[in-house]
C-alpha cells in the first residue's frame, strides 16, 4: 500500500459514484414518468455498483487508518487525499438526496395505486349489488 494506491482508489470511488449518482438520476427520471420497469431494469446496475463501492471502501478504511501514521507521506498527499474524500462524501450526499426523492416519488405512486385498487374494489362492489338487485326483479315475459 502506498499513497498512490489510495489515491488511484479514491479516484476510481469517485466515478463509481458519479456512475451512482448517474443511475439514481435516471431512476427519478423513470418514476417521474411513471416506468416502473424502468426503474427495475436500474436496480441491477445500482447493485453492481455497490457491491464494487463496498468492497473499495473497505479496502481504503484499511489504507487509510495505516497511512494516517506514515511520515513518508507528505503534506501534499494528505491534502490531496482529503480532497478525494471530500468530493466522495459530497457525491454520496447527492445520491442520499435524489433516493430520498425517489422513495418519496414512489410512496405517491402507491398512494394512487392504492386509492385506485380502493375505487376499483367499490366499483365491483357496487356492480355486484346492482346485479343481485336486477336477478331479484320478477322478469317480464315479452313474448307472452
Amino acid at each position: 500500500m502506498n499513497s498512490a494506491q489510495i489515491i488511484t482508489s479514491l479516484e476510481r470511488e469517485r466515478q463509481l459514484l458519479e456512475e451512482f449518482r448517474s443511475v439514481s438520476e435516471q431512476q427519478l427520471r423513470l418514476i417521474g414518468d411513471d416506468n416502473i420497469d424502468g426503474v427495475e431494469n436500474l436496480l441491477g446496475r445500482r447493485a453492481d455498483l455497490m457491491v464494487e463501492l463496498t468492497a473499495i471502501e473497505s479496502t481504503l478504511a484499511t489504507w487509510i487508518a495505516q497511512i494516517r501514521h506514515d511520515p513518508s507521506v507528505t503534506p501534499e498527499m494528505m491534502h490531496e487525499l482529503r480532497t478525494l474524500n471530500d468530493e466522495i462524501v459530497e457525491l454520496a450526499k447527492e445520491v442520499v438526496a435524489i433516493d430520498a426523492e425517489t422513495h418519496w416519488k414512489l410512496d405517491l405512486i402507491r398512494e394512487r395505486t392504492q386509492a385506485e385498487l380502493k375505487d376499483i374494489d367499490t366499483s365491483v362492489r357496487a356492480l355486484t349489488q346492482y346485479g343481485n338487485t336486477v336477478e331479484a326483479q320478477p322478469r317480464l315475459d315479452i313474448d307472452g
